[in-house]
């Protein structure tokens, strides 16, 4: 009990130093340059926070969620957004009487300090190196974010725990709510079904098929509801070029492809803009999230190494790696090198820190990062 409750107050007090790092981080950056947001519905986000420098956390995908906490799906476009976290906002909201900005960063706060104890379970010899990877990467400040970051994090780590348990009915519950919060959810239950047949080979197949249901459960009423509400069951798919970045909502697009977009762009765009930087780190993250998942292949079992390859490619069908840097977060604990060195690790930290700042200055102005 004793060694629970160090942990649980371990995870709390590294989640409250980061965010309170990054609060501070952003409002300096927020209030020493000038602020032009390229996205919409900014006002509409002003009028929760009575400092505007704190609505950062909001900006972008948070602000879509937060009409969706407020308004449900009823604007096109908002059906790209899978479910869970905004009804979760808009619960915690009506409980504690918040205003649904904070609720929404409180869950994600809390999400993430137990996303902390679960990677601490997961790997129990690799507490620093996991919880230093995962807070210090680049993309890390959309963990304390009105974003699903968090949430599916906690969902994804807790799905690979119960299964090393053997726990197969919890880890399809979990599946279940990972699927209705990002479609990259969809995969765990594919590991899942993959973990029974190979381990349990006599299994029965109705137990396998009814897991798999429980499994796909949240994407599944998902699809139901957009079939029932607006005559697409793959609307979230559909609606996807609204949003810009060369995104395809009508067919997919193959990895040769988009990788061929890449090599037209770097020679066609404006070289002084931070567009042309996002296309480099883009293709960047890609390609070292790929290399280091092949160089890990041999050390991770082959749930995880099948996870983390679909969950990487099935972006890229939309015809671009956008996001791709802040997609690649949630898979930090399983991309991470089992055998660097000491001071290469702590090399790679200082240069994802620096990175984060940059990238984070560019974020709390208003501009487009992942």
């Amino acid at each position: 009990m004793k060694n629970t409750l160090a942990k649980l107050f371990g995870a709390f007090g590294v989640v409250s130093s980061f965010s309170v790092l990054m609060t501070l981080i952003g409002v300096w950056f927020f209030r020493t340059q000038s602020v032009s947001p390229t996205f919409p519905y900014y006002y509409s986000l002003l009028t929760y926070v009575k400092d505007a420098a704190y609505a950062l956390w909001g900006y972008f995908d948070g602000v879509h969620y937060l009409r969706l906490v407020e308004n449900g799906y009823v604007d096109t476009g908002t059906q790209a957004f899978f479910p869970l976290y905004p009804m979760l906002v808009r619960a915690f909201s009506s409980f504690s009487g918040l205003k649904a900005y904070i609720s929404g960063i409180t869950i994600s706060l809390i999400a993430l300090s137990a996303s902390l104890l679960v990677l601490w379970q997961l790997y129990p010899k690799r507490k620093f190196i996991q919880t230093s990877a995962l807070l210090l990467f680049p993309t890390s400040f959309f963990l304390v974010s009105f974003y699903t970051e968090s949430l599916f994090l906690l969902l994804s780590l807790a799905f690979f725990l119960a299964l090393k348990k053997e726990r197969y009915i919890l880890a399809s519950l979990l599946a279940g709510l990972a699927s209705a919060t990002r479609l990259v959810g969809i995969f765990l239950g594919l590991v899942l079904v993959w973990n029974l047949i190979k381990r349990h080979q006599n299994t029965r197949p109705l137990y396998v098929l009814s897991l798999s249901i429980l499994s796909a459960s949240g994407f599944l009423l998902y699809a139901y509801f957009l079939w029932s509400k607006f005559g697409d069951p793959l609307m979230f798919l559909h609606v996807q070029e609204m949003f810009g970045a060369g995104r395809s909502g009508g067919e997919l697009i193959l990895l040769p492809q988009v990788l061929y977009r890449y090599a037209k762009m770097i020679f066609t765009v404006d070289p002084t803009t931070f567009l042309y930087q996002r296309i480099w780190l883009e293709l960047v993250f890609f390609a070292l999230a790929v290399y280091v998942w092949f160089k890990n292949f041999k050390s991770n079992t082959i749930e995880i190494n099948l996870y983390v390859i679909f969950s990487l490619l099935l972006p890229t069908l939309t015809g671009t790696l956008s996001s791709i840097p802040r997609y690649i977060l949630v898979l930090v604990p399983f991309l991470l090198p089992h055998n660097m060195k000491r001071t290469h690790f702590f090399l790679l930290l200082t240069f994802n820190f620096l990175l984060m700042l940059y990238l984070f200055s560019h974020f709390a102005h208003g501009t487009f990062v992942s």
